[in-house]
């Protein structure tokens, strides 16, 4: 299994709309592609990062050749919601476990 970390800063005082976005646009895109087990959006003060677990590598690099994934990145740079460079980091699950339902 693969963990990809996408991670960015976002425009003070607009997180709601980020939230939103992940909401509408990005949790239904990761669902619905084959491989993605898992997707988790967190964030903090400055740093917005979008956690996802796939099945192999395939899949995650079967994700920057969307179309709906890059169009959706544009809108993201284009709403101006995001702030410095987006990064991303492919892991390999060394292991952990979901302990239950997580609290919305």
């Amino acid at each position: 299994m693969i963990v990809r970390i996408w991670s960015t800063g976002y425009t003070p005082g607009r997180i709601g709309e980020f939230i939103a976005f992940a909401e509408q646009r990005l949790q239904p895109f990761f669902r619905g592609q084959d491989g993605c087990l898992a997707c988790f959006f967190t964030h903090d003060e400055q740093e917005w990062r979008t956690i996802t677990f796939w099945r192999d590598t395939a899949a995650v690099e079967a994700v920057k050749d969307s179309t709906i994934y890059r169009a959706m990145l544009a809108d993201l740079v284009d709403s101006g919601l995001l702030l410095g460079a987006q990064q991303v980091k492919k892991l390999k699950f060394a292991g952990g476990g979901l302990y239950g339902q997580l609290p919305l």
